[in-house]
């Protein structure tokens, strides 16, 4: 009997313990759970650009990029200007419910299946994958005042 409790108390402790490491943000890629990496706050979007009728490029902050992908097809989302987002913490997770709302003729809510966040090199890779043209860098010239 004394084993079994043992047992069981050791199990425990496992599990609690395989739950601290799901939480502490190591990205999703290395341990196959999801974490905060692949969250952004709803009030930080400040622009985004259709991949498909499925992705998108989602900017937040200081242009900081995540490839959103939807779990369901929008009829809607490459003819789009606005999005909204629906959410319970004011953070856009790939998990609990987070979903895009696209604003067609018949509006569509769809759940978000999953969420990346790209470095810039990842980005232009993606862009190109879709073969879409990111957006120029237009420098100004060297005798301006800019």
């Amino acid at each position: 009997m004394r084993s079994l409790i043992a047992l069981l108390g050791v199990a425990a402790a496992l599990s609690v313990s395989a739950c601290a490491s799901t939480a502490s943000g190591v990205s999703s890629n290395r341990t196959g759970f999801l974490s905060y990496d692949d969250c952004f706050l709803s009030n930080s979007v400040t622009d985004w650009r259709p991949l498909d009728n499925m992705n998108l490029v989602v900017f937040t902050g200081a242009r900081r990029p995540y490839h959103v992908q939807l779990s369901m097809r929008s009829m809607s989302l490459r003819y789009e200007d606005t999005i909204a987002f629906t959410d319970r913490d004011g953070r856009i997770c790939p998990y609990g419910g987070d979903s895009i709302v696209v604003n067609g003729a018949m509006p569509d809510r769809i759940s978000i299946a999953s969420i990346r966040r790209l470095t810039e090199t990842q980005l232009e890779d993606l862009y190109r994958s879709y073969n879409i043209i990111g957006p120029e860098i237009i420098e100004a010239p060297a005798d301006s005042d800019e």
